[in-house]
């Protein structure tokens, strides 16, 4: 009985993070379309991605086997790489909040509308295929911490 409990409670909290970061992420989108500079939806999305990699990182020390499903159904296994992709988007989103709060935007230049024009959907799809990508990469061989093979203690 007390393990049924203790699975229905799980489920409860597992239905209750997945809401919230869905609402979340939505949440951030609006404020980042709406609000002034977008610094709400900035510090929003940073929030979001520092509980991802705190979540992420544990997970991995763990050696729990859990696939991430972050940019739809992907069944590839949680690894650092989704560790460096949030550290990276997490870097970005904090150079924006900076730029959001330093105030004084720069005129808007046609070469910079651009660049922007067709790097942000590149850069989109980088973040979106991180899996893809991985494993495209990823040679099999497994991974081990510590020393180098082959090289002097």
């Amino acid at each position: 009985m007390a393990a049924c409990t203790a699975r229905n409670a799980a489920a409860r909290l597992s239905r209750l993070v997945a809401v919230t970061v869905v609402v979340g992420e939505c949440a951030a989108v609006v404020l980042l379309a709406l609000g002034p500079g977008g610094a709400p939806g900035l510090v929003l999305t940073l929030l979001l991605l520092a509980a991802f990699i705190t979540g992420i990182v544990p997970t991995l020390r763990s050696g729990t086997k859990a696939s991430c499903a972050c940019f739809g159904a992907s069944t590839a296994p949680i690894g650092r790489r989704h560790v460096v992709r949030n550290t990276v988007l997490l870097a970005l989103a904090a150079f924006g909040l900076a730029a959001a709060l330093a105030g004084t935007p720069a005129p808007t230049q046609p070469a910079g509308v651009l660049i922007a024009a067709f790097g942000a959907p590149v850069g989109a799809l980088l973040v979106i295929f991180t899996d893809e990508l991985g494993t495209l990469f990823d040679d099999g061989a497994p991974r081990t911490s510590g020393r180098v093979r082959g090289s002097a203690p």
